[in-house]
């Protein structure tokens, strides 16, 4: 029996023994000297947290500490302790693991090797001096605690205890921790402890009575979209839009002049083309000047239609927007360059 403890020690380990099933099998085969008679079933789910242990999988801890879990359960031997221990271990559920070392110890007794006697009582003096008691108290009761341990290198430790029942008492390991309770979708405050070694701490959580329907607060419905109050930035958009609108029509004003212009200039270059061919048709010369008269010319009557439909545009949004301190702070003006219009102005 002392073989077959030390195997199960290896496998939890994370090792890959060539002899994995032939170990599982006899980690947990029935003795005329054994305490509790393992189940089937207990057996299925132990080499199944076994099989977790072998494999690359992150969460193959938490798999295979559901399983010992089950398996415990199921057959309450003390041959399961020791695996149920490790994993325990490293999921820093280091209260449940301390409980697991002692019944494997006790129940294993004789029939454990030095060596792994030595290996476990080693980890479990280690665990017992490395932790700090925590006592957690829930109104109303029947809450998770959700304890989140935040290690100076690493990712956080998550862990659930629950539901709670009174008071709950955990054994944490030493360090920063974040601790709240949720129940029926309500969340308590958050509990940022430091807890050092060997300390005793305690917190009771209020929850309220979110979780109970019956008591649950009916939302007033949404009052209709028209009883809205407007607000000022709401009310401006129009007037805002408005003078854009008027902007852009003087931009077009602009546009259709400096083409208007262009269109004379190119007419008066024509001219002059015309004549200096002797008034003699064709004229290559004159027929291109008159081409581009042509093109300034529809530029400008297209800027001219565009700047029409943005004046009556601003001019309506104007007239139908409401009143509104800010929009008498707007101001708008347009400019015309050498070859470029524009507008500037404050809205």
């Amino acid at each position: 029996m002392a073989d077959q403890g030390l195997s199960r020690w290896t496998i939890a380990r994370g090792y890959l023994p060539r002899l994995l099933a032939t170990l599982t099998a006899l980690a947990l085969s029935g003795t005329a000297h054994a305490e509790v008679h393992i189940s089937e079933n207990a057996s299925r789910h132990f080499n199944e947290g076994v099989r977790y242990l072998t494999t690359q999988q992150a969460d193959r801890y938490e798999k295979a500490y559901a399983e010992f879990q089950v398996a415990h359960l199921d057959s309450p031997s003390w041959k399961i302790l020791g695996n149920l221990g490790i994993v325990a271990q490293a999921l820093e559920r280091d209260g449940e693991a301390i409980d697991a070392y002692r019944g494997y110890l006790e129940g294993g007794g004789k029939q454990l090797s030095a060596a792994e006697r030595d290996q476990i009582t080693g980890d479990l003096a280690r665990l017992e001096l490395g932790i700090a008691t925590v006592t957690i108290q829930s109104s109303p009761e029947g809450a998770w605690i959700i304890d989140e341990r935040l290690p100076e290198v690493g990712a956080p430790v998550l862990n659930r205890y629950g539901p709670s029942a009174g008071s709950l008492t955990l054994r944490l390991r030493a360090g920063h921790h974040r601790i709240h309770a949720e129940l029926g979708g309500a969340v308590s405050e958050i509990w940022d402890l430091e807890a050092s070694t060997g300390s005793r701490n305690s917190q009771t959580f209020e929850l309220g009575r979110a979780h109970v329907p019956s008591e649950t607060p009916v939302s007033a419905p949404p009052k209709p979209f028209e009883d809205q109050p407007e607000t000022a930035e709401t009310s401006n958009v129009p007037r805002i839009f408005g003078y854009v609108s008027l902007g852009l029509g003087a931009v077009g004003v602009g546009s259709g002049i400096y083409f208007l212009t262009q269109a004379s200039d190119w007419k008066s270059t024509g001219n002059k083309q015309f004549q200096s061919c002797g008034g003699v048709m064709p004229c290559t010369a004159d027929d291109e000047a008159t081409k581009k008269e042509g093109q300034a010319n529809t530029l400008a009557l297209v800027s001219f239609i565009g700047a029409g439909a943005f004046v009556t545009t601003g001019v309506l949004l104007l007239l139908y927007a409401p009143d509104s301190d800010a929009s008498q702070q707007a101001s708008w003006s347009p400019w015309v360059g050498p070859g470029e219009v524009g507008v500037s102005g404050r809205f």
